[in-house]
This record gives C-alpha cells, sequence and structure tokens, in this order.
C-alpha cells in the first residue's frame, strides 16, 4: 500500500487528530475531478469562446489583447503555468501578474489605448486584494476584459463578474474548493481551465 492510501485508510478519529481529514483525499481525488472540470467547461464552450472573441482573442494579430494571468500566492502559480501555452496558441501577450502588483501599480501595468483581457484564478475567489483588484478596475478601467476562475461558488469575485457585461465567471466543481490548508485540486483544476481555454478553438485536442 502506498503513503496515500495509508493516510486514506486511516481511522476518521486518527485523520482529525493528525489534521488529515481533507488534503489526503483532495489529493487522490484529482484525476476525477479533472475530468468534471473539462466537462464543465465543455458545456459552457459556447459562451466561453464567444466571450473570448468579444475580448479580442484570435482576431487581427493589430486587435489582440494583452492577456494578464491574475492571481496571489499560489493562484498566481495558475498564471506561471498556464502563460507559455496561452501565448503560444493564443499568439499575443500574455503574461502571469500577481494581483498585489495589480492592486498597487496597475496603472504602471497599463498602456494606455491597449485592449486587455484579465484573467483572474482564485480557489476561494474571496482574497481581498483579488476582489479589490477586479473593483478597481471596473471602476477606473471599464474597457478591460474580466474572466474569473474560481472554486468558490460563492466567491464575491464572481458576483462582481455577475454584474458587468464585460465579465464573465466560472465555478469549476465543488470539490475543487479546497478545505485543507495546501492547494491540491483547486491549483490542478484550475490549471485544466486555463489549458481549455489555451485549446478554445480545439477542444477535443
Amino acid at each position: 500500500m502506498n503513503p496515500l492510501c495509508r493516510l486514506l485508510a486511516l481511522p476518521e478519529e486518527e485523520k482529525q487528530a493528525r489534521g488529515l481529514q481533507h488534503t489526503p483525499k483532495e489529493i487522490a481525488q484529482q484525476p476525477e475531478t479533472w475530468l468534471r472540470t473539462f466537462e464543465c467547461f465543455r458545456q459552457r464552450h459556447g459562451e466561453i469562446q464567444e466571450f473570448l472573441q468579444s475580448a479580442g482573442v484570435g482576431a487581427e494579430p493589430s486587435a489582440r489583447p494583452a492577456v494578464f494571468l491574475v492571481g496571489a500566492g499560489t493562484s498566481d502559480y495558475v498564471g506561471r503555468s498556464l502563460a507559455p501555452l496561452l501565448r503560444r496558441l493564443w499568439h499575443c501577450e500574455v503574461s502571469a501578474v500577481p494581483s498585489t502588483d495589480l492592486l498597487t501599480h496597475a496603472d504602471e501595468c497599463l498602456v494606455p489605448g491597449r485592449r486587455y483581457l484579465w484573467i483572474s484564478f482564485s480557489r476561494s475567489g474571496e482574497s481581498p486584494e483579488g476582489v479589490a483588484v477586479i473593483e478597481r478596475a471596473l471602476q477606473r478601467n471599464p474597457d478591460i476584459h474580466h474572466l474569473v476562475v474560481s472554486c468558490n461558488q460563492s466567491a464575491p469575485m464572481l458576483r462582481l463578474a455577475a454584474g458587468c457585461k464585460q465579465a464573465l465567471g466560472n465555478v469549476l466543481p465543488d470539490a475543487t474548493h479546497d478545505r485543507g490548508l495546501a492547494m491540491t485540486s483547486s491549483f490542478s483544476n484550475m490549471v485544466i481551465f486555463g489549458q481549455c481555454l489555451a485549446h478554445i478553438e480545439s477542444l477535443d485536442a
């Protein structure tokens, strides 16, 4: 029996005593949740594709947006993992930008007159800096398109997106909303969702 299976087989009392109620399960469930995330994306494929087209993805080179992959902490690494793939398949400028940088230096990050698409990744969708970045951008830069990806169906970031025609919220299956301290299912499933975005024109791939 491998170490992960041994942890999963522990009595519930021992799991609780050792702080193992959530993380081993959330590690083990990942292959199943990847399929569920893909199916969630597939069901909304047309809507997401239309939104990306409205943001300029797939347009003539001069009309394509600069894409910011926005996240804090581990969610920033989601963007870092996806940036090369999105850059290669979308043929536009793609950068991973921490939400903390945008919160304090958004004006220095933006070029006037340039089209932008911000894709925000957040497990909880309620980090103060992530919420503030979207709120401020909607007020000061209403032309920016926002695509929000969260694992929490009650996320304030999703509520912000719901009230704006320039934004589209996407919630992943509830099992991906990790209850443990480590980001396991949430991290890998947000990466899967980002890979689907990259292959928006060839989803079967």
